[in-house]
């Protein structure tokens, strides 16, 4: 039997050049790497993990499809997308051609109710 994860993070680190959003913050510090990732798999006995990347993160895939691209058999991604931004709508067509790339996940505070 396949023992797969249905939400894993794993983000990098809040830098110059790759800024985060002032959205929230990881739960934990130094980021949580591809390859730490894949030894804690190996330890827990778990053969996949469906990648959501973290909101700390902002809308952004990169960290999460590299980790697909390295790992096809070990890793797949369901990503994140910013449904009110006008340019989101021109990257949907072709959304799940990205190697890795499962679906996408909402879940922005900008749909919070007050």
């Amino acid at each position: 039997m396949q023992v797969v994860d249905a939400q894993i993070h794993i983000w990098a680190a809040n830098t110059p050049e790759r800024p985060w959003p002032a959205r929230a913050h990881p739960h934990r510090d130094p980021p949580l790497e591809k390859d730490e990732l894949l030894a804690e798999m190996d330890r827990a006995g778990v053969d996949r993990v469906i990648i959501v990347p973290p909101s700390w993160e902002g809308d952004r895939n990169d960290v999460a499809l590299a980790a697909a691209a390295a790992h096809p058999a070990r890793f797949a991604v369901m990503g994140r997308l910013d449904p009110l931004d006008p340019a989101s709508r021109g990257r949907l067509r072709d959304w799940r051609q990205q190697p890795g790339m499962l679906g996408l996940r909402f879940d922005s505070p900008k749909f919070e109710s007050s």
